[in-house]
Protein backbone atom coordinates (compact mmCIF):
# COMPACT_ATOMS: atom_id res chain seq x y z
CA UNK A 1 0.00 0.00 0.00
CA UNK A 2 1.56 3.31 -1.09
CA UNK A 3 1.25 6.50 1.08
CA UNK A 4 -0.63 9.45 0.19
CA UNK A 5 2.16 11.67 1.43
CA UNK A 6 1.46 15.02 3.31
CA UNK A 7 -2.06 16.47 2.58
CA UNK A 8 -1.94 20.33 1.27
CA UNK A 9 -2.08 23.23 3.68
CA UNK A 10 -5.43 24.40 3.18
CA UNK A 11 -4.01 27.92 5.11
CA UNK A 12 -0.47 28.28 3.39
CA UNK A 13 -0.96 30.94 1.07
CA UNK A 14 -3.05 32.97 3.43
CA UNK A 15 -0.12 32.56 5.92
CA UNK A 16 2.40 33.00 3.27
CA UNK A 17 1.06 36.48 2.21
CA UNK A 18 0.03 37.61 5.37
CA UNK A 19 4.03 36.91 6.53
CA UNK A 20 5.31 38.57 3.14
CA UNK A 21 2.95 42.36 3.30
CA UNK A 22 3.84 42.27 7.00
CA UNK A 23 7.86 41.88 6.94
CA UNK A 24 7.60 43.86 3.07
CA UNK A 25 6.18 47.04 5.62
CA UNK A 26 8.37 46.49 7.65
CA UNK A 27 11.81 46.42 6.06
CA UNK A 28 10.32 47.13 2.29
CA UNK A 29 12.02 45.42 -0.48
CA UNK A 30 15.57 45.92 0.31
CA UNK A 31 15.23 43.79 3.83
CA UNK A 32 12.93 40.99 2.41
CA UNK A 33 13.72 37.41 2.39
CA UNK A 34 12.24 34.07 1.90
CA UNK A 35 13.61 32.78 4.95
CA UNK A 36 12.33 35.62 7.44
CA UNK A 37 8.63 34.64 5.35
CA UNK A 38 9.31 31.13 6.00
CA UNK A 39 9.76 31.81 9.45
CA UNK A 40 7.16 33.35 10.07
CA UNK A 41 4.74 31.80 7.99
CA UNK A 42 5.92 28.67 9.55
CA UNK A 43 6.77 26.89 6.38
CA UNK A 44 9.43 25.15 4.86
CA UNK A 45 11.75 27.68 2.35
CA UNK A 46 11.58 24.55 0.19
CA UNK A 47 7.47 24.92 -0.07
CA UNK A 48 7.93 28.55 -0.73
CA UNK A 49 9.96 27.94 -4.11
CA UNK A 50 7.70 25.40 -5.30
CA UNK A 51 5.16 27.79 -4.88
CA UNK A 52 5.88 30.66 -5.98
CA UNK A 53 9.61 30.04 -7.24
CA UNK A 54 11.12 33.41 -5.96
CA UNK A 55 10.83 36.67 -3.41
CA UNK A 56 10.24 38.67 -6.45
CA UNK A 57 6.95 36.12 -7.28
CA UNK A 58 6.07 35.92 -4.10
CA UNK A 59 5.78 39.90 -3.27
CA UNK A 60 3.51 40.41 -6.63
CA UNK A 61 1.53 37.33 -5.58
CA UNK A 62 0.86 38.97 -2.09
CA UNK A 63 -0.07 42.09 -3.40
CA UNK A 64 -2.17 41.91 -5.84
CA UNK A 65 -4.27 39.39 -3.35
CA UNK A 66 -4.90 42.43 -0.76
CA UNK A 67 -7.11 43.90 -3.16
CA UNK A 68 -8.49 41.04 -5.56
CA UNK A 69 -11.36 42.81 -6.27
CA UNK A 70 -11.75 46.42 -6.94
CA UNK A 71 -14.83 46.93 -7.65
CA UNK A 72 -16.25 44.86 -4.65
CA UNK A 73 -14.36 47.92 -2.51
CA UNK A 74 -16.33 51.05 -4.57
CA UNK A 75 -18.38 52.81 -2.06
CA UNK A 76 -21.44 53.45 -3.26
CA UNK A 77 -21.86 56.93 -4.56
CA UNK A 78 -24.17 59.80 -3.23
CA UNK A 79 -24.48 62.04 -6.69
CA UNK A 80 -23.20 65.29 -4.89
CA UNK A 81 -19.85 65.82 -5.61
CA UNK A 82 -18.51 67.04 -2.31
CA UNK A 83 -20.18 63.94 -0.83
CA UNK A 84 -18.37 61.46 -2.49
CA UNK A 85 -14.93 62.83 -3.06
CA UNK A 86 -15.48 63.13 1.15
CA UNK A 87 -15.95 59.43 1.28
CA UNK A 88 -13.06 58.65 -1.01
CA UNK A 89 -10.78 60.39 1.20
CA UNK A 90 -11.61 58.53 4.48
CA UNK A 91 -11.23 55.62 1.91
CA UNK A 92 -7.97 56.64 1.59
CA UNK A 93 -6.72 57.59 4.79
CA UNK A 94 -7.91 54.25 6.36
CA UNK A 95 -6.39 52.29 3.98
CA UNK A 96 -2.92 54.55 5.27
CA UNK A 97 -4.25 54.10 8.74
CA UNK A 98 -4.74 50.18 8.22
CA UNK A 99 -1.83 47.83 9.85
CA UNK A 100 -0.46 47.41 5.68
CA UNK A 101 -0.77 51.16 5.31
CA UNK A 102 3.06 51.27 4.88
CA UNK A 103 3.02 48.42 2.29
CA UNK A 104 0.81 50.81 -0.30
CA UNK A 105 3.07 53.65 0.60
CA UNK A 106 6.42 51.81 0.13
CA UNK A 107 5.41 49.73 -2.81
CA UNK A 108 4.39 53.15 -4.85
CA UNK A 109 7.62 54.66 -4.18
CA UNK A 110 9.87 51.27 -4.77
CA UNK A 111 7.60 51.14 -7.99
CA UNK A 112 9.34 53.94 -9.18
CA UNK A 113 12.60 52.30 -8.45
CA UNK A 114 11.61 48.96 -9.51
CA UNK A 115 8.87 49.28 -12.01
CA UNK A 116 9.68 45.80 -13.65
CA UNK A 117 8.31 44.76 -9.89
CA UNK A 118 5.87 46.53 -8.41
CA UNK A 119 4.37 48.30 -11.78
CA UNK A 120 2.02 45.53 -12.61
CA UNK A 121 1.04 44.74 -8.83
CA UNK A 122 0.22 48.13 -7.92
CA UNK A 123 -1.36 49.22 -11.55
CA UNK A 124 -5.09 47.53 -11.22
CA UNK A 125 -5.48 48.75 -8.22
CA UNK A 126 -4.39 52.64 -8.80
CA UNK A 127 -6.58 52.11 -12.09
CA UNK A 128 -9.47 51.51 -10.44
CA UNK A 129 -9.06 54.18 -8.10
CA UNK A 130 -8.14 57.20 -11.05
CA UNK A 131 -11.27 55.46 -12.44
CA UNK A 132 -13.79 55.66 -9.73
CA UNK A 133 -12.57 59.53 -8.74
CA UNK A 134 -12.01 60.73 -12.47
CA UNK A 135 -15.57 59.67 -12.66
CA UNK A 136 -16.64 61.18 -9.82
CA UNK A 137 -15.53 64.47 -10.36
CA UNK A 138 -16.62 64.19 -14.13
CA UNK A 139 -20.46 63.62 -12.73
CA UNK A 140 -19.68 67.03 -11.01
CA UNK A 141 -18.78 68.97 -13.72
CA UNK A 142 -21.82 67.79 -15.32
CA UNK A 143 -24.03 68.81 -13.23
CA UNK A 144 -22.30 72.13 -13.31
CA UNK A 145 -20.55 71.81 -9.50
CA UNK A 146 -17.33 72.34 -11.37
CA UNK A 147 -16.81 74.64 -14.07
CA UNK A 148 -16.61 73.21 -17.28
CA UNK A 149 -12.57 72.27 -18.65
CA UNK A 150 -11.57 71.33 -14.87
CA UNK A 151 -9.34 69.04 -14.89
CA UNK A 152 -10.41 65.56 -12.93
CA UNK A 153 -6.66 64.25 -12.69
CA UNK A 154 -5.83 67.25 -10.80
CA UNK A 155 -8.63 67.86 -8.67
CA UNK A 156 -7.77 63.87 -7.57
CA UNK A 157 -3.98 64.70 -7.75
CA UNK A 158 -4.65 67.48 -4.88
CA UNK A 159 -6.73 65.56 -2.37
CA UNK A 160 -4.90 61.98 -2.74
CA UNK A 161 -1.69 64.50 -2.33
CA UNK A 162 -2.95 66.36 0.76
CA UNK A 163 -3.66 63.26 2.53
CA UNK A 164 -0.93 61.20 1.70
CA UNK A 165 1.87 64.37 2.72
CA UNK A 166 0.04 64.53 5.74
CA UNK A 167 0.48 61.20 6.93
CA UNK A 168 3.70 60.94 5.74
CA UNK A 169 4.67 64.04 7.99
CA UNK A 170 2.67 63.54 10.80
CA UNK A 171 5.18 62.50 14.09
CA UNK A 172 3.72 58.49 15.21
CA UNK A 173 3.24 60.43 18.68
CA UNK A 174 0.02 62.63 16.88
CA UNK A 175 -0.86 59.70 14.74
CA UNK A 176 -3.83 58.60 16.80
CA UNK A 177 -5.34 62.26 17.01
CA UNK A 178 -5.24 62.10 13.13
CA UNK A 179 -6.94 59.10 12.96
CA UNK A 180 -9.45 59.93 15.77
CA UNK A 181 -10.65 63.45 13.33
CA UNK A 182 -9.91 61.60 9.87
CA UNK A 183 -13.64 62.33 8.64
CA UNK A 184 -12.91 66.08 9.74
CA UNK A 185 -9.61 65.94 8.05
CA UNK A 186 -10.57 64.60 4.89
CA UNK A 187 -13.74 66.94 5.13
CA UNK A 188 -11.48 69.94 5.29
CA UNK A 189 -8.86 68.57 2.43
CA UNK A 190 -11.76 68.32 -0.25
CA UNK A 191 -13.38 71.54 1.02
CA UNK A 192 -10.03 73.02 0.50
CA UNK A 193 -9.44 71.39 -3.02
CA UNK A 194 -12.67 72.69 -4.45
CA UNK A 195 -12.22 76.39 -3.02
CA UNK A 196 -9.67 76.55 -5.51
CA UNK A 197 -11.39 75.27 -8.44
CA UNK A 198 -14.45 77.36 -8.64
CA UNK A 199 -16.96 74.45 -6.61
CA UNK A 200 -20.67 75.26 -6.42
CA UNK A 201 -23.13 73.41 -4.71
CA UNK A 202 -26.00 71.55 -6.65
CA UNK A 203 -28.15 71.60 -3.46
Amino acid sequence: MSGRGRPPDPDLEARVHAAALDLYGEVGWAGFSLDVVARRARVGKAALYSRWGSKEKLIVDALTAMHPDPDSHAPKRSGLLREDLIVMAVNILDGYFDRRGLVILRAQIEAKVYPELFGHALERLQRERIREGRAIVVSGIDRGELPAGTSPARVLDAVAGILTNHVLSTPASQMPALIKRKEKFAEETVDFVLSAVGYRSAV
